[in-house]
Parts: C-alpha cells; sequence; structure tokens
C-alpha cells in the first residue's frame, strides 16, 4: 500500500534482504514510483508479477514480500519467491508467509504447480522450501548473475495432489 513506502524504502535497501537478490536498492522516489506503479497490478493482471507484503500482526510494519507469477497461459501454474528484512529472518515470518501461500495457491486459487527457487548458498531458504514440502527438483548451475558473480538457483516445487494429499494425511488421526 502507498502508506508503506518507509517500510518499503526501508526494507529494499537491506542488505539481508537484497543479498540473493538480483534487485537493487532503491531511493525515496523508485520506491513511491513502483508503489504507483504497482497500485493497478491484480492477480489477473496478464504479464505481471502480484506482490505481496508481508506484515507483522503487532502494528502492521511492513517486513517483506512475496511474489507470485503465472507462468503458464491457463493461469494454473505460479513461481513465488518470499523476501524479508534481515533483522526478521530466521524467527519463524518464512515459514508463516509459505504456509499461507501454498493455502492461498492451492485451496484458494485451485492451481495445478507452485514453484519456487533460492540462491544455492541460501542454505536457509532451501531449508524453508524443504520444509514446507516443496520436493526439490534440480540445480541450475551459474544461471543467474548476482552482484558481480554466477551463482546457482535450487528450484522446489508442489503439485496439489501432493499439498492436497499431505493435508489429508496430516489431518487424519494416528
Amino acid at each position: 500500500a502507498a502508506a508503506d513506502w518507509k517500510d518499503l524504502l526501508e526494507l529494499l535497501s537491506d542488505d539481508g534482504y537484497l543479498r540473493y537478490s538480483d534487485n537493487v536498492p532503491l531511493d525515496e522516489d523508485g520506491v513511491l514510483r513502483w508503489l504507483e506503479s504497482d497500485a493497478h497490478v491484480k492477480l489477473t493482471t496478464p504479464d505481471q508479477p502480484l506482490y505481496l507484503g508481508i506484515q507483522l500482526q503487532d502494528g502492521g510494519k511492513l517486513i517483506g514480500t512475496i511474489n507470485l507469477s503465472f507462468t503458464d497461459p491457463q493461469r494454473l501454474q505460479v513461481t513465488f519467491s518470499i523476501g524479508l528484512h534481515g533483522q526478521f529472518q530466521r524467527q519463524g515470518f518464512a515459514g508463516e508467509a509459505l504456509v499461507a501461500l501454498l493455502a492461498f495457491c492451492f485451496e484458494g486459487l485451485k492451481l495445478h504447480r507452485v514453484a519456487g527457487w533460492c540462491d544455492s548458498r541460501n542454505t536457509a531458504a532451501c531449508r524453508l522450501l524443504d520444509k514446507g514440502g516443496l520436493r526439490c527438483e534440480g540445480e541450475f548451475v551459474k544461471n543467474r548473475w548476482i552482484h558481480g558473480e554466477w551463482t546457482n538457483s535450487v528450484w522446489y516445487a508442489a503439485l496439489d495432489e501432493e499439498y492436497l494429499g499431505a493435508g489429508a494425511k496430516a489431518s487424519e488421526p494416528s
């Protein structure tokens, strides 16, 4: 939201948020321009990623983002990324966001496939995606140029039947 511009400016200049990303820090004008252009983007906007904010329940401070993009013409598959301000990493916020995102995608939108990737050096992100129930599908070697070096991307995914089947099994009595 436009009112989040100060939190977004802080987030988009944080080394922890940018470390494994090809995003570059934005200044105040860049953040305000992005918020203005992004205000019209909806989940149904063709060829545009949807950015969702991750906020603290207590006070509503913006601490991260989720990026969601459809990858097929039928709009049944998405890729996502989750980024958090370094100050809020390793506190369970990304896990909570991932659980909500998967529920939204599979239960709310009835999607077929959800995929996400992370830099292979980001072991915390790899663990998050693994613990979140996504399957590691492979590693692309030196496929991204990040901050002056080639880096590897590890891809994870889940299908609707895997997610819904795991949920059904988890809720069954032992």
